[in-house]
C-alpha cells in the first residue's frame, strides 16, 4: 500500500501512521479494465473505493420522455489526482448503489468491504471515528449540492411553465 499516497485521500487523512497502516492492512488492491463496471447503479454494493490510478466517471440513469428510455448522465469524472473515495454507501449498509461508477482508463483502486470496515470500527473506535466523520462530510456536501439543484430544477420549471 501506497501510505503517502493514502495519506493525501480526505477519508484517511485524520488517521495517525499508524491507524493509517492498521487501515491499509484490511485494503484490497484491484484492477479494473477500460470501460469496466466497479459499482452498478441500483446493485447490491457492500465496497468503498480509493482511486489509485486511472480514471472513473460517475453516472446516473435519467428518466426520459417515458419511462422505457433511460439514459446515463455522466456527473463526475475522478482522476487518482484527486485522491477519491467513492462506494462509502455501501458501507453504511445502504447496499443498493445510488450511481454507475465505471472505468474510463485502466484503473488500479483501493478496496475495502462492510464486513471489513465493521470489524475495524470495532476493534479501533477512533479509526471508525474519524472515518465515519469523513463520510458525513461528504455525504452532508453531496447533500447541500443536490438541494441546490432542485432549487435551481424547480425555479426553471416554475418560469417555462409561466412562459
Amino acid at each position: 500500500m501506497d501510505l503517502a499516497f493514502l495519506k493525501k485521500v480526505d477519508l484517511v487523512k485524520e488517521l495517525t501512521v499508524p491507524e493509517l497502516k492498521t487501515f491499509s492492512s484490511k485494503l484490497k488492491t484491484v484492477k479494473y479494465k477500460e470501460s469496466e463496471f466497479l459499482i452498478e447503479e441500483n446493485k447490491e454494493n457492500d465496497k468503498l473505493f480509493i482511486l489509485y490510478k486511472g480514471e472513473v466517471v460517475i453516472s446516473k440513469k435519467m428518466t426520459m420522455i417515458d419511462d422505457q428510455e433511460k439514459i446515463d448522465k455522466t456527473f463526475i469524472s475522478l482522476t487518482a489526482n484527486n485522491h477519491a473515495f467513492f462506494g462509502e454507501i455501501g458501507l453504511l449498509g445502504l447496499q443498493k448503489s445510488t450511481a454507475t461508477c465505471k472505468a474510463n482508463t485502466e484503473c488500479i483502486l483501493y478496496t475495502i468491504n462492510q464486513k471489513d470496515f465493521i470489524s475495524i470500527c470495532k476493534s479501533n473506535p477512533e479509526i471508525g471515528f474519524k472515518m465515519l466523520l469523513e463520510i458525513s462530510r461528504k455525504l452532508s456536501r453531496l447533500l447541500e449540492k443536490t438541494n441546490e439543484d432542485v432549487l435551481k430544477l424547480t425555479t426553471a420549471l416554475i418560469y417555462a411553465l409561466k412562459g
